[in-house]
């Protein structure tokens, strides 16, 4: 019987495409947030690093607490009971409550700025190097963003309606660690062939976007959902092949599969 999570197929394996495209689709009936068996522990964890990190897993710009105010009755409409805590900021509150990180985007004369966030497993990537940039400046380490994708990103989110939208991306790492800020000194660790399928984590990231009551405001959210490779393996293992021989070095280094790491793969797939 066949034990992976179902997500596993939603992952794009597609060689040619782009490191990231939006890929997005209409939410339709589906939840828009998730509770799975990992809710409680993954809400612990948030309340760790709420006390020990705060400035790393919470920052706003000024003129957020009403469209934070938004998000946070959002998300108690659907069932979710808030956290304690009318003195925190509604949008940290909110992202305390749920398992998703909370990110808002304000549009203004200079684009989609993210101007606050509730982000405890960010898939490297620090808040305080993004806070207050727009969303192309955001995805600047993504390979052709800016070329290829920022004037559709833009003109998707302008047209956003407020009905949520889904989309997933995701990577390879060796370290299933949610709260993941930033990369290894010196880079991930080589895990040799024999160990690739049970040593290396697919980590997605299930993204849901929708506009609030004033259109000028997005909220972004972003759900950690993880396997090992092996599970992706035994469920794709042709199209996880093909990926590997066909994607650009760029798409698979950003994903997590520089070269060395690439050529163990391929052994440990018997190709």
């Amino acid at each position: 019987m066949d034990d992976a999570p179902a997500w596993l197929d939603e992952l794009d394996l597609d060689p040619g495409a782009e490191p990231v495209r939006m890929g997005t689709r209409r939410l339709g009936d589906r939840p828009w947030l998730l509770a799975d068996a990992d809710r409680s522990e993954q809400l612990e964890l948030k309340a760790r690093l709420s006390r020990t990190r705060p400035d790393e897993v919470f920052a706003t710009l000024p003129d957020t607490e009403r469209a934070g105010a938004e998000v946070a009755q959002l998300v108690a409409d659907t069932g979710v009971v808030l956290v304690d805590g009318d003195d925190l900021h509604p949008l940290d509150r909110a992202g305390r409550s749920v398992q998703e990180d909370l990110c808002l985007l304000r549009r203004t004369d200079a684009g989609w700025i993210l101007v606050a966030a509730s982000l405890c497993f960010p898939s490297r990537w620090r808040l305080a190097e993004k806070l207050g940039r727009d969303i192309t400046a955001v995805h600047d380490p993504v390979p052709g963003y800016r070329r290829r994708l920022a004037p559709g990103v833009t003109h998707l989110f302008d047209r956003l309606a407020e009905l949520p939208v889904v989309r997933r991306n995701w990577f390879i790492h060796p370290d299933p660690a949610l709260f993941q800020p930033g990369r290894p000194p010196g880079g991930d660790p080589l895990v040799p062939a024999e160990r690739c399928l049970d040593e290396l984590y697919v980590r997605s990231e299930r993204q849901t976007l929708r506009t609030l009551a004033d259109r000028s405001w997005i909220l972004f959210t972003i759900k950690i959902q993880q396997a090992t490779l092996r599970e992706l393996v035994d469920r794709r293992r042709a199209e996880v092949g093909a990926w590997l021989a066909g994607a650009p070095e760029s798409a698979r280094t950003h994903r997590g599969v520089p070269p060395d790491q690439a050529v163990e793969l391929r052994h440990a797939l018997g190709a």
